[in-house]
């Protein structure tokens, strides 16, 4: 059975009642539909999880800032673990397919309404990051007096450090005391990258009223959000425990090997 026809049949047919068109099929396991509504572009994914296993899932982003990606899991509860659904025959295929096609009547054109606009960022509140405006230095010093990075090494082994820090203090208890004492050790481990990166380079502007917090250097892909990026590794390994990609290091080691600012 030619499984990309097939998902153009079933799938595509119900997008279609919305304008999501079929665009692509990518690496040879993605199929990706997309709509732009205004300014925004939003696609529905169809996605194989490897070139070998053959299960599936569905997942719906849009450009509209704060939504992040959405699956099944994240709209009902029974499902919150389920990722991928087995499907190694033709018949199972098609079964999928279906649930897949009856989620997106019951549920998918109304998330994909509500991801038109833009949300506020969960953690880089408006408070958050006027905080970090009046105190991101002073931040900076009352945790590198505690975990000696600057100045430590390169800067890229800065950043590994920083990683390191990260995932030494990944647990964290649920209590209101204990969860704002680890939000401000990420906006103080955010200032002490920032000074990473500032100090590397020599120059840069820091950005306080874009959606994110944001280092500005001299060439625009080079720019980094300090915050996002720390509270994104935080997360990924306080929730999977697994040290083995240093997430801070990969996401901005080109700032901290290349000078960019004149």
């Amino acid at each position: 059975m030619n499984r990309t026809r097939k998902i153009k049949e079933i799938i595509g047919s119900v997008l279609e009642e919305r304008g999501i068109k079929y665009l692509r099929k990518e690496h040879g396991i993605v199929w990706n539909f997309e709509r732009k509504v205004g300014e925004v572009v939003q696609n529905v994914i169809i996605q194989q999880h490897n070139q070998y296993d053959k299960e599936y899932k569905i997942s719906f982003w849009t450009s509209a800032r704060g939504n992040g990606v959405k699956e099944i899991g994240n709209i009902l509860e029974k499902y919150k673990d389920k990722e991928y659904w087995p499907a190694e025959t033709d018949e199972e295929f098609i079964k999928v397919l279906n649930f897949f096609a009856s989620f997106i009547k019951d549920y998918g054109f109304d998330l994909l309404e509500d991801m038109l606009t833009e949300k506020p960022d969960s953690f880089e509140t408006p408070e958050r990051k006027q905080y970090f405006k009046q105190h991101w230095r002073e931040l900076a010093k009352k945790y590198d007096d505690i975990y000696h990075v600057l100045g430590n090494g390169t800067a890229e082994d800065q950043l590994r450090h920083i990683d390191d820090i990260l995932f030494e203090n990944r647990e964290a208890e649920e209590t209101p005391e204990k969860v704002e004492e680890v939000n401000e050790f990420l906006l103080g481990m955010a200032a002490v990258l920032t000074e990473v990166i500032i100090r590397f380079q020599g120059n840069g502007e820091l950005v306080f009223d874009s959606y994110r917090v944001e280092i500005k250097l001299e060439k625009e892909i080079f720019n980094i959000w300090p915050i996002y990026v720390i509270v994104q590794a935080w997360l990924r390994y306080h929730k999977n425990g697994d040290r083995s990609e240093k997430i801070v290091w990969r996401q901005t080691r080109m700032s901290a090997t290349m000078k960019i600012c004149k």
